[in-house]
Order: structure tokens, then C-alpha cells, then sequence
């Protein structure tokens, strides 16, 4: 029994690790590790039926609980305005990852498997990045995956990695905190190689926090030192990467001057604005249920002859902001089931870093809360739950990071060297 259990231990620490290695290497690589843990979970909790508890904790029923709301939701909302049984694809997803919880719970996921991964997989993710622009010369980086998908999960990655590289500082070991540093820089660098906009407004609300959580532990050299290799970085990187972040701020800009000055929404952000104008009149018109998927499409396109919006924008079919998108279609109703996969694990990650004086349990609560905080930014100008790499990655990592288990059962510090 006890040799099962060392295997079962053996097989999570590994195909967690796969799992953010593999994310964003080659197209549907990140399918692979959970499909790996989906399948395991199944099979363990049908031979384990009937000696398992099912979701004993609190936090869990908590956790399991928010997910079946967002899905139900949408389940009743898709039967009331006769939607497509399609629509329920994606969220249908969420419910197969409740298994895995459950895995979690009864195995053993050492938090050296995530000390060392996490910044690997951002290093990774930088250098495919890399190749791709400045080997292929491709203009963004990520295509395999979806530039703004991509480039938004390297930002996680290596934000996730300057929570290691402050926990390996306050640890006293300096040489794995430069390896998460390197993964930080890596994962961000993968970032603005893919020009995904979204991502970019994470960065002055996620660091400053990150540093006030770890302030008692980081060295009075460390921000100094820190700015100065990131603007070294900045410069170095502006001189070989064509002129990309330069061009894209510079678009920006145009982009938002045209539209508010010139009533052109013939651009990338113009169709945004416009999307979200129309979604505003739905939304005033229908606020409680919203109007369904093909209802919305239908109310577009008559904002669209009617010069309200334009033709163009009206052709979406997601608005390009999950919360605009959720209300529009599904009402108030929808958009409390959206904030319920937010808030009710943020919650629970916030109660772990506020009372938590462990400083393993500490970083994994600072991951999970910088990992919601930045899914909700991304989210502000992108479907991020649209496409399966982001469903995939927001509610796996979810669980990974929740998971009581995980955090009780760490193997102490002085023990990986």
C-alpha cells in the first residue's frame, strides 16, 4: 500500500511539473499533463469510491462549490435563451478538474516540484518566444497557442517566478533565487515578444504588492539592483527586437486618438471600444438574464445597420472583456457567476497570506492570489475563457495552488540541498 502511495506521489510531482513545462512549448501542449491528471483522478476516485472522503475541508467545498456555480449558471442560462448545446463545451471542462482535487488531497505534491518548475517553464516559454521572433521572424510570439493567450500565461509565469525568487531570498539562498529571477525576466521578455497588450497592466499592480508581502525579508540592495537590470533589459531588448514594444505603444496611442478624436474604429482597439459600446446598450436593455449568444450576435448586428457600431466590430463573437461579455450575455446572473471563480478562492487565498506564518504556505497563497489578481486584468481586454489554454490554465492552477495538501505536507527547505 505504502509502494502505491510513493508511485501515486512520484506520478503528481511529475505530471505537475509537465504541466507547466509543456504549456506553452508547441501547439496543445498544454492538453497533455491534464489530460494525464483528468483520466489518473477519474480512475483513482472509482477505485477509491468507497474509502475516500469527498471534499472534507472547508476550503475545498468552498472551492468545488464556486466552480459548480459558474457552470450552472451558464447551464441554465444556454437552456433559457435556447443557445447552442456547444456553448457549455469549455465550461463543461471546469467540472472534470474537480477530480483532481481530490487526487491532490490524497497524494503528495512536494513544494519542490513548483520551486523548480515554475521558473524553468518561464524560461522555457522566453526562449520559445525568442525563437520564434528572432529565428522564425515571426512578429509576435505564441501563434501556436494565440499571441495574446500566450503571452499573457508567460506574464504568470514569470510573475509566479518572482514569488520563488523572493522565497528563495528569504530562505538565504541566493543562487536559486537568481534562477527564478532569470525565469521572471524570461517569462515577462515572452510577454512583450508576443505584444499582448493585456498583460502589461499587470505589472504595476502585481509588483509593488509582491514586495510589500516579502518587504521584511528583501535586502536593502535588492529594488535598487532590480530596476537597474530591468531597465539594462528594457535596453538591451529595444535594440534587438525590431522596434516592436516601441511600435505597439506608439499604435496604442494612435489607436485610442482615432477613435475619441476621429471617430475612426477602424483598428485593433477601435473594435474593442466598439464591441463594448454595444455590449453597454445590451446590457442596459436586458440586465438581469442578458441576451444569450445568438441573441447578443442579433443585437449587434442591428447596432451594426444602424451606424451605432461598426460592421466590423459587430462580427465578434466575444467581446474582448470576460466581464463585459458574461453581463451581455447572461445578465448580472452571470456576471456574479463569473466574480464567484474570482472571489471565493482570492478570499481563501488572502486568509492563508494574512494569518499563514509558514513561509511555503505564505508563497503558494501569493501565487494563487497574484494568479487570480491576473486573470482578472487579463480578462479586462481579452476573452480569456474563450479558449481552452485559458480555462486550462486559471482553474488547474487554481486547484494546484489551493490545495490544502500541498500546502500542510511540504518538505522543509534544508532538505532539497
Amino acid at each position: 500500500m505504502e509502494k502505491n502511495k510513493n508511485w501515486g506521489d512520484l506520478f503528481i510531482n511529475f505530471t505537475i511539473a509537465l504541466y507547466f513545462l509543456l504549456f506553452l512549448l508547441f501547439s496543445r501542449s498544454y492538453n497533455l499533463a491534464p489530460t494525464l491528471l483528468i483520466i489518473s483522478a477519474i480512475v483513482f476516485v472509482f477505485l477509491k469510491r468507497k474509502q475516500i472522503d469527498f471534499f472534507t475541508e472547508k476550503e475545498h467545498k468552498i472551492l468545488v462549490l464556486s466552480y459548480l456555480v459558474y457552470f450552472v449558471i451558464i447551464l441554465l442560462t444556454v437552456i433559457l435563451h435556447q443557445d447552442k448545446l456547444k456553448d457549455l463545451d469549455k465550461p463543461s471542462r471546469i467540472i472534470l478538474y474537480l477530480p483532481v482535487l481530490l487526487l491532490l488531497i490524497h497524494y503528495k505534491l512536494r513544494f519542490k516540484t513548483l520551486l523548480y518548475s515554475i521558473p524553468m517553464s518561464a524560461i522555457l516559454a522566453g526562449c520559445v518566444a525568442c525563437y520564434q521572433c528572432f529565428y522564425l521572424g515571426d512578429w509576435g510570439a505564441f501563434k501556436h497557442v494565440q499571441l495574446i493567450q500566450g503571452g499573457d500565461i508567460s506574464m504568470s509565469l514569470g510573475i509566479f517566478s518572482i514569488c520563488m525568487m523572493l522565497y528563495s531570498l528569504s530562505k538565504g539562498h541566493k543562487l536559486l533565487a537568481l534562477f527564478c529571477f532569470l525565469g521572471s525576466l524570461m517569462g515577462i521578455f515572452g510577454n512583450i515578444l508576443s505584444t499582448a497588450r493585456g498583460g502589461w497592466i499587470v505589472l504595476p499592480i502585481i509588483i509593488p504588492f509582491i514586495l510589500i508581502i516579502y518587504r521584511k525579508f528583501i535586502p536593502k540592495y535588492f529594488i535598487p539592483l532590480m530596476l537597474g537590470v530591468f531597465i539594462i533589459s528594457g535596453y538591451l531588448f529595444n535594440l534587438t527586437d525590431g522596434g516592436r514594444l516601441r511600435d505597439r505603444i506608439m499604435t496604442t496611442q494612435d489607436q485610442i486618438t482615432r477613435y475619441f478624436y476621429k471617430n475612426d474604429s477602424d483598428t485593433s482597439l477601435g473594435y474593442r471600444f466598439d464591441m463594448w459600446k454595444g455590449a453597454w446598450i445590451a446590457i442596459k436593455e436586458k440586465p438581469i438574464l442578458g441576451w444569450g449568444n445568438e441573441g447578443l450576435k442579433s443585437k449587434k448586428e442591428k447596432l451594426a445597420e444602424n451606424g451605432i457600431i461598426s460592421k466590423h466590430s459587430a462580427e465578434f463573437y466575444h467581446n474582448h472583456n470576460q466581464f463585459i461579455d458574461e453581463t451581455a450575455k447572461r445578465g448580472i446572473i452571470g456576471l456574479i457567476g463569473l466574480l464567484t471563480i474570482f472571489l471565493i478562492p482570492l478570499s481563501y487565498f488572502g486568509c492563508r497570506l494574512i494569518r499563514q506564518t509558514n513561509l511555503e504556505i505564505r508563497c503558494l497563497a501569493l501565487c494563487g492570489t497574484v494568479h487570480i489578481i491576473s486573470t482578472m486584468c487579463y480578462n479586462l481586454s481579452q476573452g480569456f475563457f474563450v479558449h481552452n489554454s485559458g480555462n486550462t490554465f486559471y482553474f488547474l492552477s487554481v486547484i494546484i495552488w489551493g490545495c490544502s495538501r500541498l500546502a500542510l505536507n511540504f518538505t522543509p527547505f534544508s532538505q532539497y540541498f
